[in-house]
C-alpha cells in the first residue's frame, strides 16, 4: 500500500470518528428540532382548518339571529349579545352593534352604541357605530353634541363622510339655519321642481325609436 492510500484511509477514519462523535452531541438536538417543526406545521394547518370551521359556524349563528329580528327581538338580542361576548371577528364586533340597537328606549340605544364603539375591532366599524348613534339622536336634545363629534368623521376620504354631511344638513335644516344645511350639502337630498322647457329640450335630443 503506497503512503498517499494510507494517508487517506486514516484520514478517512478520522473524519468517521468526528462524524460520530458530533452526531453522539448534536443528533438528538437535530431529531428533536425537526420534530418541533413538524408539529409546528401541523399546528399552522390544524389551527387554520378549526379557525375557518368557528367562522363558518359565526356566520350561520349570526344570520340566524338576524332572522329572528322581525318575530322575535329579545330573542335575537340575546343571540346577539351572546355572539359579542364569544364569536371571532368579524361577527364579534357584528354582533355588538346589532344588539346595541336592538334595546329600548331609542336612548339606550345611543348610549349603547357611544360606549361600544371604541371597543369594536376596526376604526370603521367604530365610525359606524358612532354615526348610527348620532342618526338615532337628531331628534333628541343630544343632537347637536353627537353631530359635533362626527365633524373629523366628515373629512376627505373617510368612509361615512357623505352620511355625516347629511345629518350635517338635517340638524341645520331642522334649527331654520338654511345657509348652513345648504352648506353641509342639503340641497343635494331634495328633489327639484321640473322645468317643462328644459325637460322637453332633453327628450328632443333623444335618439327616436321607429317600429
Amino acid at each position: 500500500m503506497s503512503d498517499s492510500a494510507a494517508f487517506h484511509e486514516v484520514d478517512e477514519a478520522v473524519r468517521k470518528d468526528e462524524l460520530k462523535e458530533w452526531w453522539g452531541r448534536y443528533g438528538t438536538l437535530i431529531v428533536a428540532a425537526a420534530v418541533i417543526a413538524v408539529v409546528v406545521v401541523a399546528g399552522l394547518v390544524g389551527w387554520r382548518q378549526y379557525d375557518a370551521s368557528q367562522r363558518a359556524t359565526a356566520s350561520a349563528a349570526y344570520s340566524a339571529a338576524l332572522a329572528k329580528i322581525p318575530q322575535d327581538p329579545a330573542a335575537a338580542r340575546a343571540e346577539f349579545d351572546k355572539q359579542a361576548a364569544s364569536a371571532p371577528e368579524p361577527y364579534r364586533s357584528l354582533a355588538a352593534l346589532i344588539a346595541a340597537q336592538l334595546r329600548e328606549p331609542v336612548e339606550a340605544q345611543v348610549t349603547a352604541l357611544a360606549a361600544l364603539a371604541p371597543t369594536l375591532s376596526s376604526a370603521e366599524l367604530a365610525d359606524l357605530a358612532n354615526v348610527i348613534a348620532a342618526f338615532k339622536s337628531v331628534d333628541s336634545p343630544k343632537a347637536d353634541e353627537m353631530i359635533a363629534k362626527l365633524e373629523p368623521l366628515a373629512a376627505a376620504g373617510r368612509p361615512f363622510r357623505l352620511s355625516v354631511r347629511e345629518l350635517q344638513a338635517l340638524v341645520a335644516a331642522r334649527k331654520g339655519d338654511i345657509k348652513r344645511a345648504r352648506e353641509a350639502g342639503f340641497d343635494a337630498h331634495l328633489l327639484k321642481p321640473v322645468d317643462p322647457d328644459a325637460l322637453a329640450k332633453v327628450l328632443s335630443a333623444l335618439p327616436r325609436i321607429t317600429p
